[in-house]
C-alpha cells in the first residue's frame, strides 16, 4: 500500500472521529439546554470550583442575574453580605461546604435578589461526575417566600396569642398586644381602649396619650371598619375585638401602603378575639375597682415598659420588639410583672435578669 495513502486514510479517520465527536458534543449541548429549560424552578450549576457553568431562565427571573452577567464565583451575588444578614450567609456558606462534598443537600436559604429585596427559597439539587467537564453541581431553587411568611406568621400569632392569654395585669396585656400586632402586621401599632365613663385611652409606641397626639392616618384608621379588600393598597390593618363589653380596637399602620393577605385577616380576627377575651377577663378580676383608675395606671405602666425598652434597645442595638421580648422573659423567668421590672431596669441600669 502506498505511503501516502495509509497516511491519507489514517487522518481521514481521524477527522471523521473529531467530526463524530463534536456531533456528540452538539447533541449533548443541546440535550443538555433542553432539559435546563424545561426545568420550572430556577436551576443553577457550577462545577467543583464553584463557577457557575448554566443557569436556567427561571433562575434569572427568580434572582435578576443572567449567565452573561458572569463569571459567577462564591460568593456569589446572590448570597447576602456580612452585613445584610450574618446567620444567612453562615447558613448558605455551611450548604455550600456540604455540596462540595457530595452530600444531598436540601435546605430553605435566605437569598437576595439584583434589587437586594430577600426572598426564602427552598433548594434541592444532586452531583453530576461528567467524563468530559468533571464533576458539576445542579442546584435547585424554588421561591418560598410566602409560605415561610405564613408559617412564621401562624407562630407568631400562636405565641401573641398564649401572651394575652397569660397576661394578669392591664399594663402587662397592653404591652404584649402592642408589641405583638406590631411585629406581626409589620407596622406601628396604636390600641385604642375606652373607660367605660366615655373617656377613652391610647396606647403606642410613640407614647400618645390624647387624641390630639395621633397622626391623622392614625385616627382615621381607629375610626374605620374592618375590610376584606386583599387587592387594593391599604396603609395598615384594623383589629375590632368582638365583644360588647369592652369598646376598644387596634390599629397598625404600614411603613407604606400595601396589600392585605387572606392569612393575615385570619390571624387579624383570631388575635382581636384573642385580645377580647383577655380584656374581659383582666378587667373581671379588676372590676372592683375603677376602671378609670386602671387605666392611669396602665398609662404610667407603659411609659415606664416603653423606658426600659429604649434603655435596652440603644445598650445593646436590639430592635425594639426583640428588646421587649427579652423583657417579657425575664419579667416571667422571674416571676415579676412588666411594670416592676421595668422599673427596677430604670432605677438600676441593671440588665433585665438581675436587676
Amino acid at each position: 500500500m502506498d505511503p501516502m495513502s495509509e497516511g491519507s486514510g489514517v487522518a481521514d479517520r481521524a477527522a471523521t472521529l473529531i467530526a463524530a465527536q463534536g456531533h456528540a458534543d452538539s447533541v449533548d449541548a443541546a440535550w443538555r439546554q433542553a432539559v435546563i429549560r424545561s426545568i420550572r424552578d430556577g436551576l443553577v450549576i457550577f462545577d467543583s470550583a464553584g463557577l457557575v457553568l448554566e443557569m436556567n431562565q427561571a433562575f434569572s427571573d427568580l434572582l435578576g442575574y443572567r449567565l452573561e452577567d458572569g463569571p459567577f464565583r462564591p460568593p456569589y451575588p446572590w448570597w447576602p453580605t456580612e452585613a445584610e444578614d450574618p446567620a444567612a450567609l453562615a447558613e448558605i456558606r455551611s450548604a455550600y461546604q456540604s455540596i462540595l462534598s457530595g452530600d444531598s443537600v436540601e435546605r430553605e436559604l435566605r437569598v437576595y435578589r439584583r434589587d437586594r429585596r430577600p426572598i426564602w427559597v427552598l433548594s434541592g439539587g444532586a452531583t453530576v461526575h461528567h467524563q468530559a467537564i468533571g464533576t458539576t453541581h445542579l442546584r435547585t431553587m424554588r421561591d418560598i417566600t410566602r409560605a415561610r411568611e405564613a408559617r412564621e406568621r401562624r407562630a407568631a400569632a400562636a405565641a401573641v396569642s398564649r401572651g394575652l392569654a397569660t397576661a394578669e395585669d392591664l399594663a402587662d396585656l397592653i404591652a404584649i398586644a402592642e408589641h405583638g400586632f406590631a411585629l406581626l402586621f409589620d407596622g406601628d401599632c396604636t390600641i385604642r381602649l375606652d373607660d367605660g365613663d366615655g373617656g377613652r385611652r391610647w396606647f403606642s409606641a410613640a407614647d400618645t396619650g390624647t387624641l390630639d397626639q395621633l397622626p391623622a392616618a392614625v385616627r382615621a384608621g381607629l375610626d374605620g371598619e374592618p375590610s376584606p379588600d386583599t387587592t387594593s393598597l391599604r396603609p395598615g390593618i384594623l383589629l375590632v375585638p368582638p365583644t360588647s363589653d369592652v369598646d376598644s380596637r387596634a390599629w397598625i399602620q404600614f411603613p407604606r401602603s400595601r396589600r392585605i393577605s387572606v392569612e393575615e385577616m385570619i390571624a387579624a380576627d383570631l388575635l382581636a378575639a384573642a385580645f377580647a377575651a383577655a380584656l374581659l377577663r383582666v378587667l373581671t378580676v379588676q372590676e372592683a375597682a375603677d376602671r378609670e383608675a386602671n387605666l392611669k395606671h396602665a398609662v404610667e405602666s407603659h411609659r415606664l415598659i416603653g423606658q426600659a425598652t429604649g434603655i435596652l434597645v440603644e445598650r445593646h442595638r436590639l430592635l425594639p420588639g426583640e428588646a421587649f421580648e427579652r423583657l417579657r422573659h425575664a419579667s416571667q423567668q422571674r416571676n415579676l410583672k412588666l411594670r416592676e421590672l421595668a422599673a427596677r431596669v430604670i432605677e438600676t441600669g441593671a440588665e433585665p435578669e438581675g436587676a
